[in-house]
């Protein structure tokens, strides 16, 4: 059964499974279309040997996964984003090394290297991350993940056509199992700095590397001289900023991480992205000049930033020079430069571009209001953007509609104007995030894109702690409709003897984890079956009924208390 799942439950990167009807005719652009199909060609579902004892799965799924043979089984780094693919990539690793998964290592924890985990976990076994990790989990899989996941769907195109669907940058398209979202594992040990391990003989490395992710860890096999960089290492530019909504990157420690690997020498690597490699030489000249790219990108924003210059200015200005801009392992099918330069400015200064005009800047709505009459009104402004669309000017045709967008959002000769500019911005574009951010934008415009919400089940959230969902709840109030209200609302669950209190204080929510007495409302249950009633597996009606969730307080309170969540 399906179920429209409450906000807080949302999974940022879950992305819809169905495609939407487009009319519109498939973008052409021979150039941009040769470079993705050699790009593409990379993914070609296959297990790589990496080196005695250690095979990698590439093109299964998004993200690759890796297993390392130990005496007794194997261990496995990263599980992908799919339960279906990992069932697969599972069968294929059981055959060349029968016998059982001793130990899983999450190298971060983005759901494309966990949401698979559930065909390798088995009860009891260990589960590997840094002390990050589960903060992460819990940010990315509770907190702002209704604006990630919309925006994210668009980022990775899956709800577009098949046909536009030519791939994701770092992999072949996001694969995303039918039904529910599959259990979310958390780590069972976490470490901070190095953790050595000794499993089945064979000595595994643990370092904790911040870089695309504050919870990133690279894994190093000293006997065998192979390393797994996670996904701070990927035959394309780095995702220094990401169309999805990320926390600004910590830039100088990706760079040392980096420094890190190569002070190895390693003479393997499987990332977690595109293919392995093999040879010190080379490997050391991959890490040196993705490492310089990063540095040399991060150096130029703060050298520009300490001239006074805006964000846009560096945007515009900052390029690569020759050696690194054409670089295989450079190449903008991922990350973007410019994008990477507004993200690393914002890290450090925030939004203030140090024009004082942007202190107190008009709304575009009231911008627009202004600028229509001057621009000779409306049908001016039309003729502009369509002139500029036959010259093939697709930004400032975008752009020009923009300003008739904010005045009014409905105005549709404007909205297929700039659908039919991101259109051709889309066909030029070989970086995918950016390809299928402007093809799904094109679609919306055009009221053709509908993506679906993920189906969330018990299954799902099994692992999530209750005191995670109740922590999101302050983010969920109505702040319109709690403005004059002083509540408390107890949770109690009876199977951890937990307690929670919410209150809520005129538009304002706090948790405390506490027990106190007389609350305006209170909930008696075990985890489990309070999430089913969250998630309306079962009803309130029957919950109260079977007791599976006792109430202490008068029903109007719990029904005063569920219209003040925003859904």
């Amino acid at each position: 059964m399906k179920h429209k799942i409450p906000a807080v439950l949302l999974i940022p990167v879950i992305i819809c499974l169905t495609s939407c009807a487009s009319k519109m005719p498939v973008a052409k652009n021979a150039a941009t279309a040769k470079s993705l199909k050699e790009h593409q060609e990379s993914f070609t579902e296959k297990i790589v040997p990496v080196t005695a004892g250690v095979y990698c799965a590439t093109g299964y799924a998004l993200s690759n996964s890796a297993m390392i043979v130990v005496n007794g089984g194997k261990v496995i780094v990263d599980a992908t984003e799919s339960v279906e693919a990992a069932t697969e990539i599972k069968r294929e690793f059981d055959r060349i090394a029968p016998g059982p998964v001793l130990a899983v290592i999450y190298t971060h924890t983005h759901a494309d290297h966990i949401l698979g985990a559930d065909a390798f976990v088995e009860p009891g076994m260990p589960i590997w991350a840094t002390d990050r990790a589960v903060q992460s989990i819990n940010d990315q899989f509770v907190s702002m993940n209704k604006v990630i996941r919309r925006r994210a769907d668009k980022q990775f195109g899956s709800g577009l056509d098949e046909s536009l669907r030519v791939g994701a940058g770092i992999g072949p398209l996001l694969r995303l199992d039918e039904g529910p979202v599959p259990p979310i594992y958390y780590p069972t040990h976490t470490f901070s700095g190095i953790e050595r391990l000794e499993i089945g003989g064979v000595v595994i490395e643990l370092h904790q590397a911040p870089g695309e992710t504050d919870d990133q860890l690279f894994v190093w096999l000293p006997g065998k001289k192979v390393l797994f960089p996670g996904d701070n290492v990927y035959a394309a530019f780095p995702n220094l900023y990401s169309t999805r909504g990320v926390p600004p990157r910590p830039i100088r420690k990706w760079i040392a991480s980096l420094d890190a690997m190569r002070a190895l020498y390693p003479e393997f690597m499987s990332p977690g992205h595109t293919q392995p490699v093999s040879g010190k030489e080379r490997i050391s000249e991959i890490l040196t000049v993705y490492r310089d790219a990063i540095a040399y990108t991060h150096d130029s924003v703060i050298r520009m930033a300490s001239e006074g210059k805006s964000p846009d200015d560096m945007a515009r200005e900052i390029k690569l020079p020759p050696h690194l801009r054409d670089h295989p392992y450079l190449r903008e099918f991922y990350g973007k430069l410019s994008w990477s330069v507004r993200g690393i400015y914002d890290g450090y200064l925030g939004w203030f571009d140090g024009n004082a005009s942007s202190l107190a800047r008009l709304h575009p709505a009231e911008k627009g209001r202004r600028m229509i009459p001057l621009l000779g009104g409306r049908e001016n402004i039309l003729a502009a953007a369509n002139e500029a669309l036959n010259g093939k000017d697709y930004q400032w045709a975008a752009e020009l509609t923009d300003i008739l967008l904010a005045v009014d959002a409905e105005d549709t000769q404007a909205r297929h104007i700039k659908a039919d500019a991101l259109w051709q911005l889309g066909a030029a574009e070989v970086n995918l995030n950016a390809r299928n951010y402007y093809f799904s934008s094109a679609l919306e415009l055009r009221e053709a894109y509908e993506p679906a919400e993920p189906i969330i089940n018990a299954d799902t959230i099994k692992n999530v702690p209750a005191g995670v969902i109740i922590a999101a709840l302050p983010e969920r109030l109505d702040p319109a409709k709690s403005s004059d209200l002083q509540m408390s609302v107890a949770f109690e669950f009876t199977d951890t003897k937990e307690n929670y209190v919410f209150y809520i204080r005129r538009g304002i929510g706090e948790i405390a984890e506490r027990k106190i007495e007389n609350p305006d409302l209170k909930f008696i249950a075990t985890q489990s079956d309070f999430k089913a009633f969250l998630l309306g597996d079962v009803s309130g009606v029957k919950a109260l009924a079977t007791k599976m969730i006792r109430i202490e307080g008068g029903l109007s309170d719990l029904l005063k208390f569920k219209s003040l969540l925003i859904k």
